[in-house]
């Protein structure tokens, strides 16, 4: 009966446009706890070697999407980053599969007080599949039997492979961070058989956080860094309006997907471990049915003691980036 479901949603799509089609990415709520997926301009912006995991399961009672990211990333000469990374994205009970992996180059000049103006640029190599083994079509199905039979519909290759560019530019200071990111600024088409040319649209991402410092009684500061996260892609648009409460320790964060979700957070960081959690809650009833969807965060930022005294990394983004970890 799942399958039949699945079928359905996929062939309702796939009918409306028969030609021509677009293809969404993988979503992740800890925005900047993904920091090479949120803008290529952040890769190296620790200053030193950083590690990240992320993995999200929505809506589990469908098993409808599994997506894992994983980045390495580092600095660079004086100003420079680089990372690599890689993506496995897993969709409607693994009937479409995607796998990514690329690099990550940025640079970032110095300005005054502090602040840092830079840019990325990243390059990918794609694959994705289906698995048509996965799916029962209706001509399959005989009224008064169990049996699956097989099928007249024309199923077409398997696989197909492309070649992604995007790019990314970053601001941030003491207290600021903005920055915009267009994802496959090619636009690589997905050529499944010789009649369609399903596009994998520019995916447009606009972010500023603010932070504010307040001093406790114990002398122990904390930050509030309200943030708006905007993105586009495919005519579809997600306004992502939220914050993060973060000492030294402890992180508690939440946000409102306008008319979807509101999403809660909450991390915790030791030494050079982070760790995060975010669990999303449907509003839309829609889709209040297909279960809940969590997403697990781990990261570790290695202390590198460099041989130069002398060195200094001009490319390391601000504190401000650390409060929003």
């Amino acid at each position: 009966m799942r399958k039949f479901y699945i079928l359905a949603v996929l062939s309702l799509g796939l009918s409306l446009v028969p030609k021509t089609s677009f293809t969404q990415d993988a979503y992740f709520s800890q925005f900047y706890a993904n920091p090479i997926y949120l803008n290529s301009a952040l890769a190296g912006s620790e200053g030193n070697p950083r590690l990240t995991f992320i993995h999200r399961q929505q809506w589990n009672a469908v098993n409808a999407f599994n997506s894992s990211f994983f980045s390495f990333d580092n600095s660079l000469g004086k100003n420079s980053g680089w990372a690599v990374h890689a993506m496995k994205d897993t969709q409607l009970d693994g009937v479409i599969n995607n796998l990514a992996a690329g690099t990550t180059l940025s640079h970032r000049i110095a300005l005054n007080k502090g602040a840092v103006l830079g840019g990325g640029i990243s390059l990918a190599y794609r694959q994705k599949s289906f698995n048509w083994g996965n799916l029962v079509f209706e001509d399959q199905l005989r009224s008064g039997s169990n049996n699956i039979y097989p099928t007249a519909e024309r199923i077409g290759e398997s696989k197909t492979v492309m070649y992604d560019v995007g790019i990314g530019m970053v601001y941030a200071s003491e207290k600021l961070m903005a920055g915009i990111n267009v994802a496959h600024i090619n636009q690589p088409v997905e050529r499944f058989n010789p009649e369609s040319e399903v596009v994998l649209p520019r995916r447009y991402t606009l972010h500023v956080a603010y932070s504010f410092q307040k001093i406790s009684r114990s002398n122990n500061g904390y930050h509030i860094t309200p943030s708006v996260i905007y993105e586009n892609q495919a005519g579809l648009s997600y306004l992502n309006v939220g914050g993060y409460w973060n000492n030294e320790l402890l992180t508690f964060g939440s946000w409102y997907r306008v008319n979807q979700a509101v999403v809660f957070t909450a991390g915790i960081s030791i030494n050079q471990i982070n760790i995060g959690y975010s669990y999303d809650y449907t509003v839309n009833q829609s889709a209040s049915t297909f279960g809940s969807t969590n997403e697990f965060s781990v990261s570790y930022r290695f202390q590198v003691k460099k041989s130069n005294k002398n060195y200094k990394y001009a490319g390391k983004c601000p504190d401000v980036f650390k409060r929003l970890r």
